[in-house]
């Protein structure tokens, strides 16, 4: 299992990865919701859903299904909604 520091640094290092489609806008809004706006409010409790992934796959998949939630659903409502609804 690993560490929830590893963890965070995993999930980050998937949101900034791109491949040149719209995803890579959701990543970006996603990042910016856990590592930029957060400033120095950044707190260990903010990524308590990185908890129940085990290893890379899983936090890959996280993302995955995050960013196709985000997309499917951005019309309906604000992403910093819709991110705290499905990681929250």
């Amino acid at each position: 299992m690993l560490e929830i520091q590893t963890k965070i640094e995993l999930f980050e290092n998937c949101l900034l990865s791109q491949n040149g489609s719209y995803a890579d806008a959701m990543k970006e809004e996603i990042h910016d919701y856990f590592f930029v706006n957060m400033g120095d409010e950044k707190d260990i409790g903010n990524f308590s859903f990185l908890k129940e992934l085990k290893n890379l796959i899983d936090i890959e998949n996280k993302v995955n299904g995050l960013v196709s939630k985000l997309i499917m659903n951005e019309h309906h409502a604000g992403i910093d909604d819709l991110i705290y609804e499905y990681t929250f």
